[in-house]
Parts: structure tokens; sequence; C-alpha cells
């Protein structure tokens, strides 16, 4: 007859339910997708011959979604410029971290995207980049 002592009994049944909850956390972890909206619009106006201010470059109001229902608070904008449709870096200035972008004078033809980094409670988030806006200048 085998005795069972309740320190290995649970100290038994520990280590699956550990393995199991690990497994589920992992799981849901993995699965846990953002999904944004993002889009701009461009200025009625972007061709010109010299110099041009398009004006304002609207961004849309970015709708976040997290499977897990969890709140995405975290949404940060980036806006990049590129002289070619090959956008490397960010702009610096305080106003290339808003919804909205005003680029000023542009005197030569540059490309306008924003970028949104969306971090969620659950941990899920996600980057999403629009595509160009072209302003060109001849």
């Amino acid at each position: 007859m085998k005795i069972f002592y309740r320190s290995n009994c649970f100290r038994g049944m520990l280590k699956p339910l550990a393995t199991l909850l690990l497994f589920f956390a992992l799981i849901i972890g993995a699965n846990a997708q953002v999904i944004t909206v993002n889009k701009i619009e461009a200025p009625q106006v972007v061709t010109a011959i010299g110099a041009l201010d398009p004006g304002v470059i609207i961004g849309s109001t970015v709708i976040v979604t997290d499977e897990l229902g969890s709140s995405c608070p975290n949404i940060n904008y980036e806006w990049q410029s590129a002289t070619d449709e090959f956008f490397t870096e960010n702009l610096k200035t305080n106003l290339a971290k808003t919804k909205d972008y005003d680029p000023g004078v542009v005197s030569a033809t540059t490309y306008f995207r924003r970028v949104v980094l969306v971090e969620c409670l659950s941990g899920g988030g996600t980057k999403s980049a629009t595509g160009g806006i072209k302003i060109t200048i001849n």
C-alpha cells in the first residue's frame, strides 16, 4: 500500500498547473493583436513651381481594437518625410509628434507619411504607417 503525504501530493499538482498557466499566458500574449485604422489626407494643392505651403496634412483619428478587449492608452505619432519614396527618418520637430502635420513651406519635391505606434495594457501593440503623400515642386 502506497502512502501519500500532503506535501508530495501538493508539489506533484503544482508543476502541471504551472506549466498549463505558462502555456495559456504565452498563447494569449502571442495572439493579442491590435488593429488600427491609420490614414492621412493630402492638402488640396500638392503641385507648385518654386515653393509651396501646402497647408496641414490631416491624419485620421486612430481607431484601436485589441482582441483581448484591453485598453490601449499609449498612441504615439511620428511623421516622416523623404525626397524619394523611401522613408528612413522621423521628422525631429515637436509638430511631428501630433495627429496632423503642417510641413510649412516646401521647396523641393517631398513625400510625407505618418507612423502610429500603439501600446496596450495587455502587452500587445502595433506600428502602422500610412502611404506617402507627394508634394511636387517643379
